[in-house]
């Protein structure tokens, strides 16, 4: 009898030890999960692809095989064949040659804005062919303010309207906007052709501002930069924009247009030359540089320390991830089984950024107790969010098991000894 009434009363004190026990424990009174479905259905079956000799004669390595992106990227074709358009707010200067009354400003040969380098035109007070004064419009037959023998030569600079025009004298208001240089020109010439015989003309874009792209992300100097009238490049404006940071991720560049990004591989470019990731850049583009944050890899399981492995330049083969982990625990590891687990895909998320959706998963596992497979592991390359996982071992699991019972166990057998000693 008091046998059992020291059993029973042990018993209750276990069973409200729980309010009692130090340490924080989640509160699951107040919580409800919908009940399970009437019918267990099973679960999805993967199959697991091993990592052999087989399967890297199946994926032979292609390093000739290059990333290509849809976007229209610099070549000499394409840099051949760019051209500026003209746009609101850009400045453009003309000369008008043997009648510099028209390319004066306000006709009087002052305040003629020099040319591109530091030329100074002469209608802003230099002495032109002719004995002319400083200040006068010159008579050495040439536009405003040349000089015959190599002298410097000025222009009329307009700036485009707010709707696409420009004024000009004799020809009027001139629609320019999305017009070449060359094909303003020939407008101009055709307008005054009307009251000048054979005119003369040059005409050129001194002031880019009416286009812009932005670099931002893990680059030294984030900022808006201008479409010019020489193509602007992906590399161009990560170089103006100071080059980019230790840690940027230059495999994942983004460059967003219409409302999509489209990843560029800026990597591949540097170290392969790829020229099919170059992209040329057009007026609103988005160069965003991201950082590693996302190229890294997860080892768990039996591994002597479980962590993530950052990939170096968006490379990463399973040796390295494993052993960047100190390798796999000997004492609780199953050799045999080594899984890789990859299933995230990169797609376009909101305000122009990329999220991850869950795919398919697709496993692949290692031998390691096989010469061919260690050889193989040091080739098997890794992808951004691969899961390395190390199986346990089945003795480790019974071992595991004998460590939670053998404190019930004991606490049982120092029982019966307290009331049988």
């Amino acid at each position: 009898m008091q046998t059992r009434t020291i059993i029973t009363g042990l018993a209750g004190l276990s069973l409200c030890a729980c309010a009692f026990t130090p340490g924080g424990f989640f509160d699951e009174s107040n919580l409800r999960e919908p009940p399970p479905p009437a019918q267990q259905t099973a679960g999805p079956v993967y199959d697991v692809q091993p990592i052999n000799a087989q399967y890297f004669a199946q994926h032979p390595d292609d390093d000739s095989a290059l990333r290509t992106c849809p976007l229209t990227c610099l070549t000499p074709t394409t840099r051949a064949a760019y051209v500026y358009h003209i746009g609101i707010n850009d400045a453009l200067q003309v000369i008008v040659w043997d009648h510099p009354e028209l390319t004066s400003q306000g006709g009087a040969g002052t305040g003629t804005p020099p040319l591109p380098g530091g030329a100074a035109g002469g209608g802003a007070g230099t002495a032109t062919a002719g004995g002319g004064s400083p200040g006068s419009a010159g008579v050495g037959g040439g536009a405003l303010g040349g000089t015959t023998g190599g002298g410097q030569i000025g222009g009329l600079e307009l700036r485009v309207a707010s709707d696409g025009t420009i004024f000009f004298p004799r020809v009027g208001r001139v629609k320019v906007l999305g017009l070449t240089a060359e094909q303003v020109q020939q407008k101009l010439t055709q307008g005054l052709s009307r009251t000048i015989r054979n005119p003369q003309l040059d005409v050129r874009v001194t002031g880019f501002n009416s286009k812009q792209i932005q670099v931002l992300g893990d680059v030294r100097q984030p900022a808006g930069q201008a479409i010019t009238d020489m193509p602007l490049s992906i590399v161009d404006a990560i170089s103006r924009a100071g080059g980019a940071q230790q840690d940027a991720d230059l495999q994942n560049v983004g460059v967003t247009r219409d409302g999509v990004r489209h990843q560029v591989d800026v990597d591949s470019l540097v170290s392969t030359g790829n020229v099919q990731q170059n992209v040329i850049l057009h007026d609103g583009d988005i160069v965003d540089v991201p950082d590693r944050s996302n190229s890294r890899v997860f080892v768990l399981g039996e591994i002597a320390h479980p962590s993530i492995v950052p990939m170096n330049r968006g490379k990463l083969t399973l040796a390295d991830a494993i052993a960047n982990a100190n390798s796999i625990d000997n004492r609780t590891s199953n050799p045999h089984a080594i899984y890789v687990v990859r299933g995230i895909e990169p797609e376009p998320g909101p305000n122009h950024t990329v999220k991850t959706k869950l795919a398919t998963p697709e496993v692949y596992r290692l031998d390691m107790t096989q010469v061919d497979s260690i050889m193989l592991m040091t080739r098997f390359e890794l992808e951004p969010r691969d899961v390395v996982y190390v199986q346990i071992a089945q003795s480790a699991r019974f071992n595991r098991l004998l460590d939670l019972i053998t404190p019930s166990l004991q606490t049982i057998f120092f029982t019966k000894e307290l009331v049988h000693p």
